[in-house]
């Protein structure tokens, strides 16, 4: 294990202490009422709490107290969250003396996390850097009265931002990144809030885990009147690189603050981008917005104007102009604007949300203006179908509250909205682009997704690369009330129980190692060391291991999945099946 995990394992040891015990039965709660008022008035002891989805009551309690880890003082003004199932959230402040309370919590599992400024950010059961938190089950009338935290201060990265003549550098957006998994591959992502460097080119980002990262700084082009003049600075990485390949990472430790990070933009000639945009009816999508972005998402994910692109709104006659570009490969959007978009077909005010238009084109900008672009837009795939139950279920299924929707198997340039099933089952999808598999949301307890046929065709694991025009009808989801389960615990080599670890299950055909998979799945254990995986597809073979510690997303990355295929437990799951495994921790 790495020294700052071990060490942070070590000071946060008591923030786990309570999950260790079984919750107790208790008293009913006291006087609070339900829904958002009940959650205000159940907050006394621990500030403001609200329901942030107005989510049904129950008769379930869960307190605890905010320390810090050096000192152990409590800390005022924290933020706790607590969200179950079903997108159900409560948000509550801890008190002068760090305490918290959640009253009329209905039954289930319920996850925390904790956060102040300058602080690390915690999820509760968490005690190395990255990973899950542990959840909470809740039955009926149980009380939780140590659901304690202990938070450490956060890591911080300082230094100074400066042009090619070393003079400071004001306004530069400073962003600190990290490596991690989504959807399977290997990004640089976000983390810390960023900064903006002060008129002496400082910046100073604060409450970070301990880790390594990286450290980039962009500019905002400013407008000049002669084009010849148009100068820039590229997006940089610390200690002064073009290129995420040659950027030098920055290893911090548990509240250190690592200082010196200082490195000098560098300067390039910025040119136009101009065009015109034409809707699908042949007319100029006039109000609609351009959008130029960095085509290598996964080596920064900058996006925007800060990272040499630029946005632009499109012309009564359909002409648009993007000035002050940096040289790369960018992807070129234009959108009719969508939700509040305006234009032609933007929306705005009260009413249905109106279709979105969109085209993308591929775009390398060199030293030289770019002109006579035309993109014609269009208005993306339409999949319409209904919810139905699979062959022998046996309850009618209660199709209010499921949300259809798709998932993105690399970043979009739009959102695609879900839809909400009508009672009958059925259902419209709209505004598709580009390649996504189709997924649903919400579903009842006890249900689960069997399949997914469109046009005859099993798709439920296969990405449909949608098309403007493109029309699917007569699409099923095919939900069955046969749940599978995997539970068990996990125990050392000794046979010793283990109340802290990571179970992922995954299956031992690795073309199903693609993400988004719905045969990979990662749990951490309840307060009794128990851990429950739920609803993995039927009829499969997996493989199932339990590790000492796993960073969150870890669980999709096939180079982990290849290393853990030769030390997991073998099992199978028919349809409905429910098997209990147990496991021997694996130390990594």
């Amino acid at each position: 294990m790495k020294p700052f995990l071990l060490s942070l394992a070590v000071l946060m040891a008591c923030a786990t202490a309570a999950a260790a015990q079984a919750p107790q039965q208790g008293a009913p709660p006291g006087p609070g009422g339900g829904g958002v008022e009940g959650g205000v008035r159940g907050g006394r002891q621990g500030g403001v709490a609200r329901d942030q989805q107005a989510a049904p009551t129950g008769t379930a309690v869960i307190r605890g107290r905010i320390l810090t880890v050096d000192t152990g003082t409590p800390i005022r003004r924290a933020q706790v969250r607590a969200t179950s199932g079903g997108g159900r959230g409560r948000l509550t402040t801890t008190d002068a003396q760090g305490r918290f309370e959640f009253r009329d919590l209905p039954a289930g599992r319920w996850d925390l996390a904790a956060s102040k400024a300058g602080f690390v950010t915690l999820r509760y059961g968490q005690r190395r850097p990255f990973e899950a938190g542990r959840p909470i089950e809740l039955a009926d009338k149980q009380v939780i009265d140590r659901a304690d935290f202990s938070l450490p201060r956060g890591a911080a990265i300082t230094g100074h931002v400066f042009d090619e003549f070393g003079d400071a550098v004001a306004g530069a957006r400073v962003q600190v990144m990290r490596y991690q998994m989504v959807q399977g591959i290997r990004r640089l992502t976000p983390a810390g809030g960023g900064d903006q460097s002060d008129d002496t080119g400082a910046f100073r980002v604060f409450g970070l885990m301990p880790g390594d990262y990286y450290v980039s700084a962009t500019v905002r082009a400013l407008p000049v009147d002669d084009p010849a003049d148009a100068t820039s600075y590229a997006p940089t990485y610390f200690p002064g690189t073009g290129s995420v390949t040659e950027a030098q990472k920055v290893t911090v430790s548990l509240g250190q603050e690592q200082g010196n990070v200082s490195f000098a933009l560098l300067p390039v000639r910025t040119v136009r981008v101009s065009g015109t945009v034409i809707g699908s009816d042949g007319g100029a999508l006039s109000g609609g917005m351009l959008i130029l972005s960095p085509s290598d998402q996964a080596g920064g994910g900058l996006g925007g104007p800060f990272a040499g692109g630029g946005q632009s709104r499109v012309a009564g006659d359909g002409s648009f102009t993007i000035p002050n570009v940096a040289p790369g490969s960018y992807t070129l959007t234009a959108t009719s604007g969508g939700p509040g978009g305006g234009g032609r077909f933007g929306g705005g005010g009260a009413g249905p949300v109106p279709d979105v238009e969109l085209a993308t084109v591929p775009l390398s900008v060199g030293n030289e203006d770019i002109t006579g672009i035309t993109l014609v837009t269009g208005k993306g795939a339409t999949v319409s179908g209904a919810i139905v139950a699979a062959q022998g279920a046996g309850t009618k299924i209660p199709t209010n509250g499921i949300q259809v929707t798709t998932q993105a198997m690399q970043p979009q340039p739009a959102f695609a909205r879900p839809a909400r099933a009508d009672a009958d089952g059925t259902f419209v999808l709209s505004n598709l682009f580009g390649l996504r598999v189709i997924r649903v949301n919400g579903l009842p307890q006890n249900w689960m997704l069997k399949a997914v046929m469109v046009g005859g065709v099993d798709v439920s694991d296969t990405p449909i690369d949608f098309k403007s025009t493109q029309d699917f009808k007569d699409a099923q989801i095919i939900l069955t009330d046969k749940i599978t389960e995997v539970n068990g615990k996990v125990a050392t080599a000794t046979a010793d129980a283990v109340l802290d670890y990571t179970v992922v299950i995954f299956p031992d055909d690795e073309t199903k190692w693609v993400g988004p998979s719905r045969y990979i799945r990662s749990a951490r254990p309840d307060q009794q060391g128990m851990f429950k995986i739920r609803s993995l597809p039927a009829n499969a073979r997996y493989l199932a291991v339990a590790v000492d510690y796993l960073e969150e997303g870890e669980a999709n990355d096939p180079d982990f999945l290849t290393e853990m295929k030769a030390k997991a437990s073998t099992l199978s799951l028919g349809d409905g099946e429910s098997k209990a495994v147990d496991l021997k921790l694996i130390t990594r």
